[in-house]
């Protein structure tokens, strides 16, 4: 069985998908547009940490992550959208449940020393997942047989549900 390096990638992404826990939190935003959803599709790479970024590059997205020119740090997501989701981010990788506690803790601090410390937690978050990924992309056998195991398991579920089609019809 041969596979494209791009199909291996992808085993190897749901792979991890498995096996890494995210830490409870709410719905992180886009560090460019904090009325949106941080994702995957959008087209401006620096509006999202992705699990290959390297540790300049969490810091350069995290430090050009928009925030506003109000003096201190508080959590509002409504006037403070950019804000707030910094601090959110900050709360999931240090296991706090409110970010609001979080925020109580920048109150005299300004943007630089929290894109800092978010910079700094989202690193560490990461180390584990990225170090996890890294060495199973390094085993293509490995990624090979899982991925050809997902093959085979697709192609009988299909099967079982054209045979049930083709009964109903």
């Amino acid at each position: 069985l041969h596979m494209s390096p791009v199909r291996l990638l992808v085993a190897l992404m749901y792979i991890l998908e498995l096996t890494i826990s995210i830490a409870p939190t709410r719905r992180v935003l886009s560090l460019k547009d904090p009325s949106s959803k941080m994702s995957k599709s959008s087209p401006d790479l620096s509006s999202r940490i992705l699990l290959t970024d390297t540790d300049a590059q969490i810091n350069k997205k995290i430090r050009g992550a928009v925030t506003d020119s109000i003096l201190g740090v508080t959590y509002d997501p409504v006037t403070r959208p950019g804000t707030s989701n910094l601090l959110t981010i900050l709360a999931a990788c240090t296991g706090e449940e409110d970010a609001a506690v979080v925020a109580k803790s920048y109150a005299s601090k300004g943007h630089g020393e929290l894109k800092a410390d978010v910079a700094e937690a989202v690193i560490a978050f990461m180390s584990k997942p990225r170090s996890e990924f890294e060495r199973l992309r390094g085993q293509n056998a490995y990624l090979t047989e899982v991925a050809h195991e997902g093959f085979v398991e697709a192609v009988n579920i299909s099967r079982a549900t054209m045979f049930e089609v083709k009964r109903l019809v």
